[in-house]
């Protein structure tokens, strides 16, 4: 099969490899569509820290169409369902596996880095325990999406919002606008986005944002002037240093933040700032299986729409170049592989 991987000091390798096989309890799926995340660009830059090994094959926001069904699945599972999977493969036996949460599990093996396969090649094997049916009324560039949709619902569910709650999310790229999508849908009030650039102003709106602010010194102030006060949650979907002090500053007294961006680099903030707010620090880490299902959900019943958040998808031929491009600030959002183009 054709697949992208990883050269250390190089742009993605396309190339052949041999197919995967699914083991016992596995399944092996036709890549439909496979979206090119943040933490993609993380983990193949060796200046941050990540060591994989040349020939990895990574990628994780992906769906497609199962052609094999390993040992041990009796009739559960077949060819041709449309899936997509928590791409973290468990043990199958922990308390953590049982409730859905192979994040959590001791044994687990991802996709994110390679620890299995993952899904910038033509097949990818998943776990039949971490799969979810992808509803029929779905595009295959919509259960690409159902990924990332989990970590804002995961995000939005561990800010505990009540309904009416103002919120402010701290970036627009395609986790903040996940973010904004679940708040609304979970009943929130005002949703603020803010980010140091209007490209995405558009994009946040359409997702559902109530307005767009840049973050400049104005915020705070703006924020209250459209919501009536400072923001009951705050969501940090950037992932830079000095975003958890200014999200702990914005913050309204005994409101929650919860980190969802992925920091790379050493940060700090001042502790008597939340301290004197008495402010809950939440942090979000991925998803389980419930969420992928209530994305899954959401989309299929049209309580969000993030299918405008696909701005381009590209074939092999285009992939290494479009992977590198999103290292720099650009227009794009979601940037999807289709394999078979």
């Amino acid at each position: 099969m054709r697949a992208a991987v990883f050269q250390p000091g190089q742009k993605m390798m396309v190339c052949e490899v041999p197919d995967p096989q699914c083991g016992e309890g596995q399944l092996t799926i036709k890549v439909k569509r496979c979206g090119i995340c943040g933490s993609d660009l993380h983990v193949t830059n060796p200046a941050e820290g990540f060591n994989l090994a040349p020939g990895t094959i990574i990628g994780h926001e992906f769906c497609g169409e199962i052609v094999d069904v390993g040992p041990g699945l009796g009739s559960l599972w077949k060819e041709g369902q449309r899936i997509t999977a928590v791409p973290f493969m468990g043990c199958g036996q922990c308390a953590n596996c049982a409730m859905g949460q192979p994040v959590w599990c001791a044994k687990s093996r991802t996709h994110t880095t390679g620890g299995v396969p993952g899904g910038f090649a033509e097949y990818v094997v998943v776990g039949a325990g971490e799969s979810v049916r992808i509803p029929d009324s779905l595009s295959w560039a919509e259960g690409a999406l159902i990924e990332p949709l989990a970590v804002g619902l995961h995000a939005v569910n561990l800010g505990q919002l009540s309904l009416g709650a103002n919120v402010l999310v701290m970036g627009a790229g395609p986790i903040g606008l996940t973010v904004v999508a679940c708040a609304k849908a979970a009943g929130a009030g005002k949703v603020i986005v803010a980010d140091i650039s209007t490209q995405r102003a558009d994009l946040a709106r359409a997702v559902g944002a109530t307005e767009f602010l840049l973050s400049d010194e104005r915020l705070a102030e703006e924020f209250a002037r459209i919501a009536g006060g400072p923001p009951d949650v705050v969501f940090e979907c950037v992932g830079a240093p000095g975003l958890i002090d200014q999200c702990t500053r914005l913050a309204a007294p005994r409101s929650t933040v919860v980190v969802v961006g992925v920091c790379m680099k050493p940060d700090q903030f001042i502790p008597t700032v939340p301290l004197s707010k008495e402010l809950r620090l939440q942090f979000a880490m991925a998803y389980g299986k419930r969420d992928f299902e209530v994305a899954a959900e959401l989309i299929a019943r049209g309580r969000v729409d993030v299918s405008g958040m696909v701005t381009e998808v590209v074939g092999f031929g285009q992939f290494p170049d479009a992977l590198e491009a999103l290292r720099e600030r650009t227009t794009q959002c979601k940037v999807l592989l289709d394999p078979e183009l």
